[in-house]
C-alpha cells in the first residue's frame, strides 16, 4: 500500500532535503510551508523526477491553530510519516528582541509542533504504525544566551519527543529527535533581522548529509539522533561541566560567530 510522508518546512533546507529522501523512497507527499510559490515550483520538479503524488499547502504554522487548520485538510489521508522542521531563530539580547517575533517563534517550535504531533499521533496508534521525525538542534543541550527562547524552544522538543518516544516504546509507532549543529541552510539568513552579522560558520555541516543522518535513524526508530563526531562532544558538555560554565562557554560562541565573516 502507497504510504504518505507529511513535512513541513519542506520548501528549503533540512525540510527540503528530508522531503528528496522521501520521494526517492516512493512516498506520497504533503508538503508545508509559508513560500507556496517555492512549494509549487517544488511540486513541478519533484512530480517530473520522482513517481509520487504531491499535495502542497502554503500557510504560517506559526499562526495561532495552524496545527488544527492543517490537519483539517489532511484528515482524510493515512499518514505514515509526520516530519516536524519548520522553524527560524532569532538572535540578540532578550531584553531587546522583538517580542512578536518572539511568539511566533515559540508558536511554531512547540505549539503547532505538539499540536500536530498529537493530531497525527491518534491515527498511527489506531493503526500501529507511524513514524514521527522531530527536527530540533544541539541548542537543545543547553541554554543559549543571545538566543534564549531559541535554545528553550529546542530544548522542550527533544524533552518532548524523547518522552512520547517512551510512552509509545510497546507500540510499532516510533518517535525521533534530530538535533544537529549549525547547517549550512537558509536558517542562516532568516536567524535574526541583522543575520549578515550573525551568521555561524564553525562546525559548519552540509544539510544532504545531516538529512541522511536524520532519516537513516528514523527508520531505526532511533530516539535521538546527534549528527557528527563534534556535535555529540559538545551535546555532552553539559554532563561533564557545570551548567554556569557552559552557559559562558555558549555565550562566547555566540559573540564570536557574530563577528564573523558571513556565509554566502
Amino acid at each position: 500500500m502507497q504510504q504518505t510522508a507529511v513535512v513541513t518546512g519542506a520548501a528549503s533546507g533540512l525540510g527540503y532535503e528530508l522531503m528528496i529522501l522521501l520521494a526517492k523512497d516512493n512516498y506520497d507527499l504533503v508538503l508545508i510551508d509559508i513560500d507556496e510559490v517555492k512549494l509549487k515550483t517544488i511540486q513541478t520538479e519533484i512530480q517530473n523526477s520522482y513517481n509520487c503524488k504531491i499535495e502542497i499547502i502554503g500557510t504560517d504554522l506559526s499562526k495561532h491553530n495552524s496545527a488544527e487548520t492543517v490537519f483539517e485538510t489532511i484528515n482524510n489521508i493515512k499518514i505514515d510519516v509526520l516530519v516536524n522542521c519548520a522553524g527560524f531563530g532569532i538572535y540578540g539580547s532578550f531584553t531587546d528582541t522583538n517580542w512578536k517575533e518572539e511568539l511566533a517563534m515559540l508558536n511554531l517550535h512547540i505549539i503547532t509542533i505538539t499540536h500536530l504531533t498529537k493530531l497525527v499521533l491518534h491515527g498511527m496508534v489506531k493503526r500501529n504504525c507511524g513514524k514521527i521525525l522531530n527536527v530540533s538542534s544541539l541548542a537543545a543541550f543547553q541554554p543559549g544566551p543571545m538566543m534564549a527562547l531559541y535554545y528553550a524552544s529546542k530544548s522542550y522538543l527533544l524533552s518532548f519527543s524523547e518522552a512520547i518516544a517512551n510512552e509509545l516504546k510497546d507500540t510499532a509507532v516510533t518517535v525521533t529527535v534530530l538535533c544537529p549543529g549549525p547547517t549550512k541552510t537558509c536558517f542562516q539568513e532568516v536567524v535574526s533581522s541583522t543575520s549578515s552579522n550573525n551568521k555561524i560558520s564553525f562546525n559548519m555541516a552540509c544539510p544532504k548529509e545531516v538529512a541522511a543522518y536524520g532519516f537513516k535513524a528514523m527508520i531505526k526508530g532511533k530516539v535521538v539522533a546527534v549528527p557528527g563526531f563534534f556535535n555529540k562532544l559538545l551535546a555532552n558538555l553539559p554532563r561533564v561541566l557545570s551548567r554556569n560554565r557552559t552557559t559562558s562557554i555558549v555565550r562566547k560562541i555566540q559573540e564570536k560567530n557574530r563577528e564573523e565573516t558571513p556565509i554566502t
